[in-house]
């Protein structure tokens, strides 16, 4: 269970930071569309990035603590999780302060720095506060993640061509057998 747990965890995040991505790119192109356009109102898809960058990085912070946890009896993914200590605590403080920003701002504590997390560094990094995480850094650590959790499926081939994202599917094939009982004679069914 904690295998497929880490996988679901895996894919949300993976998919938030596309989608976080996406929303920058259209940011950016939203800056190209013409005056008498934007006078009929303005998109401002960066929001959206916000939203889907607190999902990629409470997924982050799910699989780590699994991991953790499975490491104990994973030996394949262990030297990974020793090595994540760093990485564990970004992804930490992060998480807490978007868990925490709404009791923050309640008792007045306006403190310096975003309330929600924004690009910094000429889009190069986020921030939250006085926190800053390089874009690039989640982007590795999401394929970090991923070159070791492929270890713990050794029939997966991870060098397989990607598919298109989408909509997950899942068959299932199944069988049925009938058995006829035949009845005493005289008796109705």
């Amino acid at each position: 269970k904690w295998r497929f747990w880490l996988v679901h965890c895996l894919v949300k995040s993976a998919r938030h930071y596309d989608e976080a991505r996406n929303m920058i790119l259209a940011q950016l192109a939203e800056r190209e569309r013409p005056p008498e356009q934007i006078m009929k109102g303005r998109h401002l898809p960066i929001l959206d990035f916000s939203l889907a960058m607190e999902d990629c990085i409470t997924s982050l912070y799910k699989m780590e603590m699994c991991m953790s946890i499975l490491a104990k009896s994973q030996p394949l993914i262990a030297p990974f999780v020793d090595l994540l200590i760093v990485e564990k605590n970004k992804v930490r403080d992060f998480r807490n302060q978007q868990e925490h920003m709404h009791q923050q701002i309640a008792s007045g504590q306006t403190g310096s720095g975003p309330i929600m997390i924004t690009l910094s560094n000429n889009g190069e990094s986020m921030q939250f506060r006085n926190l800053k995480m390089p874009l690039t850094f989640v982007h590795a650590l999401i394929e970090e993640i991923y070159s070791t959790l492929v270890k713990l499926f050794p029939k997966f081939d991870s060098k397989s061509i990607p598919l298109k994202p989408g909509i997950l599917t899942l068959s299932i094939t199944g069988s049925m057998t009938i058995e006829t009982c035949l009845r005493p004679e005289g008796e109705r069914s």
